[in-house]
């Protein structure tokens, strides 16, 4: 398996930048991606319809661009888990990670024994036809992966320091939605009860010496959460750029055109 740079971005106390595509799933967008300076982006297979064949594309036009493909899965479920990093994704994105046994059984599913119980089936896309010994393509895959466990439900916050301690885990992502509808503020993102939130996974990960991670739209949110201490960090998805950025524009042009036909 490649080396993983934002996991090596990580661990070296740096911060790492994504988003998440959800609609806009041609291979053209790794590229766009990272010509753009991004670091990272997850394929959403929770809420959108991804298929195994279309992340196994992404994923190897994200090798030759020197982007990090990850993806989030829709449960956390072995197969799902597996068959995903099958097809080349260098990370995965646990949903709903309410305790400790749920994020071991994500861990494990996601590393080979004897760190877990992936079963042995590597294809071209991780293995490049390079030829490497199945003991080294193993060793690589349970050292490159980046493994994210997602922090977005009240049962999540309150087991967050032993989560945070599973061996092997990366990341805590914070699901602010998710996390602000289970607190029963949904949105409220100015309620002291979301921030001390938010400052109880950041202090939970740093005990343990791993990132915290957010994503949002909301760039002044986004700012207050990394300098509080979250150094994995995703601003917007596909659709929301795209949309937040036509709707600019088009808005500046209407300005424009207006205040022309006033001068005429």
């Amino acid at each position: 398996m490649r080396k993983n740079t934002v996991k090596e971005m990580l661990k070296a106390g740096l911060c790492a930048y994504g988003t998440s595509l959800e609609d806009c799933l041609e291979p053209e967008m790794p590229v766009i991606l990272a010509r753009a300076g991004l670091d990272f982006f997850f394929v959403d297979t929770e809420h959108c319809t991804a298929t195994y064949a279309e992340i196994q594309a992404l994923c190897r036009v994200a090798h030759a661009v020197n982007i990090v493909a990850l993806v989030r899965v829709a449960e956390n479920r072995p197969e799902l888990i597996t068959r995903t990093l099958d097809v080349g994704a260098m990370g995965i994105i646990i949903p709903r990670v309410h305790s400790a046994d749920a994020g071991r059984t994500a861990l494990e599913a996601m590393k080979f024994p004897p760190l877990g119980h992936r079963g042995f089936g590597l294809r071209s896309i991780i293995t490049d036809l390079q030829g490497k010994s199945a003991a080294a393509e193993i060793e690589s895959c349970n050292r490159e992966t980046l493994a994210v466990l997602m922090i977005e439900s009240k049962a999540g916050l309150e087991n967050v320091e032993e989560i945070a301690s599973l061996p092997g885990v990366d990341v805590l992502f914070i699901g602010p939605y998710d996390l602000t509808l289970s607190l029963g503020i949904v949105e409220q993102f100015d309620n002291p009860i979301f921030w001390n939130a938010v400052d109880r996974v950041i202090a939970a990960c740093k005990a343990a010496g791993i990132a915290t991670g957010i994503q949002t739209s909301n760039m002044s949110l986004l700012q207050e959460v990394r300098r509080r201490g979250a150094r994995y960090l995703l601003y917007g998805s596909d659709v929301a750029i795209l949309f937040s950025g036509f709707k600019r524009v088009m808005n500046e042009l209407k300005e424009v055109a207006t205040s022309t036909r006033a001068l005429d």
